[in-house]
């Protein structure tokens, strides 16, 4: 469990006393701001949660480039790399031309997304 989704939980917790306590003695303030702390725990715990899932699928894809190992082929006596790194690295040795206008057209992609149409 992450360190936000811990003191998330605490927050919620503690807004739940806050806005039970409000309410048994009839002090609104207590109550609503009870009732925020709980929002903001929630917020954080979900934050935290998703950060925590991040990371998981960041190692997971960093374990998958970088954990498998060639195989010999016997066929043609030489080391053969079919991981997802290898034939990326592959691909742009056979068709370099092909492997720019790849990452140019991602990148203008990626600038379209981050900055939208332009404003003339």
């Amino acid at each position: 469990m992450d360190e936000d989704e811990l003191k998330g939980a605490a927050k919620d917790i503690g807004g739940k006393i806050k806005d039970g306590v409000g309410g048994l003695t009839g002090d609104e303030s207590l109550q609503a701001e009870g009732k925020a702390d709980q929002l903001a725990g929630k917020a954080q715990k979900l934050y935290g949660s998703a950060k925590e899932t991040i990371s998981e699928a960041a190692e997971a894809a960093s374990e998958a480039f970088t954990s498998h190992k060639p195989h010999f082929d016997s066929t043609t006596n030489s080391y053969v790399d079919d991981s997802l790194m290898g034939r990326a690295s592959d691909m742009i040795k056979e068709q370099p031309l092909l492997a720019m206008l790849g990452t140019a057209v991602a990148g203008y992609a990626l600038a379209f997304l981050l900055h939208g149409r332009s404003r003339t």
